[in-house]
């Protein structure tokens, strides 16, 4: 290969991870990218107008005309040498001999670090197969073992061991004396990324359980989280610390004492909490990253609701396929494909409409507070809960709702979802429907009424975690630029708010000048002359019982003895 440097096509649907592998890249001068894309057309029209030596392509990217077998042949008929790898994190054994069979060069796990992705890159283009191998006595074994464990069980314990491992070879080199600082900045990235892969795989996946005997009187099924204290995401930056204090107020009461409806209150409790930490879990994960990649500012600003988006994403996919997945009726192709058709719903109904999160993102990642300083709030409900933590709460609130929104929709009288996930006062069919018309008059009255008036009041309302329950407050923002583009119905309540601010105090006045004369005319003039009457009355009462009184006294006769 001449001296010219190693160009690559990057096919990945996270906009995200494309733009942090294309940032680390750009430090390495011999390796050049020079095209992204989410899907394998557009890929296609790249290779037609460039040449490329490798593509980096997510296997599970496929539509209904074209999947990653018909994608290689194509490649290949456009120039042979053009060498593919796929790279993902979740790609099965099996699916890794089917892909392996079609002739395909390599896979690798993204969870590798970069310098050994780039040379086994390298070894890719000089013509080797590089696919994961294990020996047969290896296999048997696994296959023993498979038979006696539950394989998602396996997958923790896997998972764990593997992350356990990375950590202590990122320990041992840390120890190095003679590394650089940028592999030294990468190595501690890498450890702060494992560390949360790390406890997100020992919070979202099962443990072994401990069943006490049926004979005792309290026997019940007791997992092993519950007898270790309550694990949280450890974080050393000081803009993170807002998660660890997060995950605290989640072992909180989750009622819903606001006089809002939310989403999420059809779940149970435990399943609400549940579903608040894997949002909360996705969302540390994504900024963890964010910060590691060290982006320009001007890149992940514009990327804050691509980054929203992503965690709904990601959220959704895990909340669903773990309680809604039905192999007979709806595969995992058909949740995600759910989930991508109602994304941009989700996103301009309630992901849009989350305030302070372009700040709150920009305080994490950039770590500039200037903008929050801005946020002044304004009837606080909570001593205590920082303006930065009601943000990020209400952004996980907001964001769970709109998983939930997804559920209500489409599952909403399955009845297993319904067993294993809504409150014991929303089970039958028709507390489900009155639910879902009490969601539909809350958004109606939201959007005609509540936010209009919020605008013009220069406020945002705010949900957030207390002690009591999930509160609500509301936070001070200038709004007069969407007060000024507002029309229709919205437009109309502000200008009956603005009557009413008017007359308001005119009415008040002639209220209290009426109400003065009222009370003036009955107790000084009608009640003094009932009072006068009424005396009269007395007095001529008591006047006639004197005479009677003087008429029945006996009269004195003289007597002669």
């Amino acid at each position: 290969m001449s001296d010219r440097p190693i160009s690559l096509l990057l096919v990945d649907r996270d906009p995200i991870f494309r733009l942090g592998l294309a940032t680390i890249l750009s430090n390495y001068s011999q390796w050049e990218i020079i095209g992204q894309t989410d899907n394998l057309t557009d890929a296609l029209t790249h290779l037609s107008d460039n040449n490329c030596d490798l593509i980096i392509l997510d296997p599970n990217l496929t539509n209904e005309t074209l999947t990653v077998e018909t994608f290689y042949q194509q490649i290949k008929q456009i120039n042979p040498q053009i060498k593919l790898c796929l790279f993902s994190y979740d790609l099965s054994w099996e699916q890794q001999q089917e892909f392996k069979q079609t002739g395909i060069e390599a896979y690798l796990n993204k969870g590798k670090a970069i310098e050994v992705l780039l040379e086994n890159w390298q070894r890719i283009i000089q013509g080797e197969l590089i696919w994961p191998t294990i020996a047969p006595r290896q296999l048997s074994e696994v296959t023993t073992k498979i038979a006696k464990e539950n394989w998602l069980s396996r997958v923790r314990k896997s998972g764990i061991e593997q992350i356990n491992t990375n950590l202590r070879l990122i320990n041992e080199n840390l120890k190095n004396q003679t590394i650089s600082q940028l592999d030294e900045l990468f190595l501690r990235g890498r450890k702060r990324e494992l560390l949360t892969a790390r406890w997100i795989v020992k919070q979202l996946l099962p443990v072994e359980v401990i069943i006490l005997s049926s004979k005792e009187p309290n026997s019940q099924i007791i997992s092993r989280k519950d007898l270790i204290p309550t694990t949280t995401l450890v974080t050393e930056e000081k803009e993170l610390k807002i998660f660890d204090e997060t995950v605290d107020k989640l072992g909180y009461n989750l009622e819903n004492i606001s006089n809002s409806l939310l989403e999420i209150d059809v779940l149970k409790l435990d399943k609400k909490q549940e579903l608040l930490e894997l949002v909360l879990k996705q969302f540390y994960r994504i900024i963890s990253d964010l910060r590691f990649i060290k982006t320009p500012s001007t890149q992940l600003s514009t990327n804050s609701l691509a980054v929203l988006e992503r965690v709904w994403r990601e959220s959704s996919l895990v909340f669903l396929s773990k309680y809604c997945l039905n192999k007979q009726q709806v595969s995992l192709e058909d949740m995600e494909i759910l989930i991508e058709q109602n994304e941009d719903l989700v996103s301009k109904e309630i992901l849009q409409k989350i305030p302070y999160f372009t700040e709150l993102f920009n305080y994490f990642v950039l770590e500039n507070e200037g903008e929050l300083q801005k946020v002044t709030s304004v009837n606080e409900t909570a001593e205590g809960i920082d303006k930065k933590e009601k943000i990020l709460h209400n952004t996980i609130i907001q964001i769970s709702n709109g998983i939930i929104a997804l559920i209500l929709n489409y599952f909403s009288n399955h009845e297993k979802v319904k067993r294993n996930l809504y409150n014991s006062e929303i089970v039958s069919s028709r507390e489900v429907a009155k639910f879902r018309n009490r969601l539909a008059w809350a958004y109606r009255k939201q959007e005609y009424w509540q936010e209009p008036k919020n605008i013009f009041e220069s406020q945002y309302q705010l949900f957030f975690f207390s002690e009591k329950g999930i509160d609500c407050t509301l936070t001070y923002a200038p709004r007069q630029q969407e007060l000024e583009t507002l029309t229709g119905l919205g437009w109309t309540v502000t200008i009956l708010l603005e009557i009413r601010d008017a007359i308001a105090p005119l009415l008040h006045s002639l209220v209290g000048t009426v109400g003065k004369a009222l009370v003036y005319i009955l107790t000084q003039v009608i009640g003094r002359g009932i009072g006068l009457v009424g005396k009269g009355i007395v007095q001529g009462i008591g006047n006639s019982l004197s005479e009677k009184d003087y008429q029945r006294k006996p009269t004195k006769h003289n007597s002669k003895f």
